[in-house]
């Protein structure tokens, strides 16, 4: 009997060991790695919403870095100011003097003598510049627009209205010297106030110490 109850104990721990094993799950195969898709990146609306301000610039373009240094000498201004509206585009406006007389010798008594502008006349215009982009040193302009100028003569103002035009070269020797050409036309200033108004071409050149 004591051997019947091992065989039939033994034989109920074999079935519970099956009935076990048959309970756990088998493992999971491996799986080959997924691929994640990758999100794409919404655009930002706000891109390109800050743009810089214009360029503005201005200033006295026939002054010299030298002109301090020559005593008893004076030149006259010629102003000019614009802004850029987009890469390579400016308007600008400029006045020069009639007569201008560029560097020009001061008679004793008169260095801080005021510029009466009414008995000189000014000649002034308004327009566009298309520049070219500078390379090797050299850089280009055209400028179109309007011009008035306006002069006393004998008591009496005399004006013209016309069409003003512009075009220069310049050429960037290093960092204190260039050589530059211009030609201008201030309307029909040439022929009303003859040599008064200097429109015609012009060379310049720069040099800095």
């Amino acid at each position: 009997m004591k051997a019947l109850s091992k065989v039939i104990i033994l034989g109920c721990l074999l079935a519970a060991n099956a009935q076990a094993q048959r309970l756990v799950p088998d493992p999971v195969p491996n799986q080959p790695p997924q691929l994640q898709e990758k999100k794409v990146q919404q655009p930002d609306p706000f891109a390109g919403a800050h743009r810089p301000s214009p360029h503005v610039y201005g200033g006295d373009v026939a002054a010299q870095p030298n002109d301090h240094l020559l005593r008893g000498w004076r030149r006259d201004p010629q102003l000019l100011g614009g802004v850029e509206v987009a890469p390579n585009v400016a308007i600008e406006g400029g006045t020069v003097m009639l007569p201008d007389r560029g560097l020009h010798k001061v008679e004793p008594g008169t260095e801080n003598a005021p510029i009466d502008l009414k008995e000189r006349g000014t000649s002034n215009h308004l327009g566009v510049k298309y520049a070219l982009p500078e390379s090797d040193g050299v850089s280009a302009y055209g400028k179109v627009g309007v011009a008035y100028s306006a002069r006393q003569v004998a008591g009496k103002s005399v004006t013209d209205t016309g069409v003003y035009t512009g075009a220069g070269a310049k050429y960037k020797v290093d960092k204190a010297t260039s050589v530059s050409g211009e030609y201008t036309r201030h309307g029909n200033a040439a022929s009303k106030f003859g040599r008064l108004s200097k429109d015609g071409i012009k060379a310049n050149l720069k040099m800095g110490f």
